[in-house]
């Protein structure tokens, strides 16, 4: 496959500014608060939303390749390409979980086990997203666009529960913590649509 440096450098761009922008959080001194408002307003959007947009780039690139390869090229299996995804995306899933424990000891909260990092977050959109490779483009569009009008509705309803225990509250943390961070209902629309762009690029090219 075609590597399209143009998408590596994107994506270098959102970890770096994800890593950045932790940092600013964690260590600027109070008097230059302002400044981190501002740096978040402008870069924000190349964050996990940006690496999660290119991360479908990416995704949809890489089974249109492989789907080649099992269709026309016949040198791979589609079961063999489908385990190997699935492998891939639990792999993903279990460091993301090794992130949120660490997180959650260090802060002695152990709640954060399950917080919407975007690890978390990325791993589940690949586990999502296979089956939709099957559908149409605008398909996936009008999901993507459903998924995140709904999720509004969704989150207005839950948020009074926020740390209640009751189905509700267990409903909020399932779906929502940390709401600051990248629940994958808002932002599982972001990956659905890169999908959709690297579906073009692949038709262009």
């Amino acid at each position: 496959m075609q590597r399209f440096k143009s998408i590596d450098i994107f994506r270098g761009l959102c970890m770096s500014w994800m890593f950045l922008g932790h940092l600013i959080d964690w260590w600027i001194k109070p008097e230059f608060i302002w400044l981190e408002s501002l740096a978040f307003s402008i870069f924000d959007p190349i964050g996990a939303s940006g690496f999660l947009f290119i991360s479908g780039v990416s995704m949809a690139l890489s089974y249109r390749n492989r789907m080649y390869r099992v269709d026309v090229v016949k040198d791979i299996s589609y079961s063999r390409v489908k385990l190997s995804y699935y492998l891939r995306a639990s792999f993903l899933l279990i460091i993301a979980i090794i992130y949120n424990l660490a997180i959650a000891i260090t802060i002695n909260n152990l709640s954060w086990i399950w917080t919407w990092f975007v690890l978390m977050t990325a791993a589940f959109s690949l586990i999502i997203i296979w089956p939709l490779f099957k559908v149409s483009k605008m398909f996936r569009i009008v999901i993507g666009f459903s998924i995140w009008f709904v999720s509004q509705f969704i989150y207005t309803i839950l948020v009074p529960f926020q740390n209640q225990e009751n189905l509700q509250g267990v409903l909020y943390h399932i779906l929502f913590n940390d709401f600051s961070q990248d629940p994958l209902l808002l932002f599982f629309p972001f990956f659905l649509i890169g999908t959709v762009v690297g579906d073009v690029i692949n038709e262009i090219n």
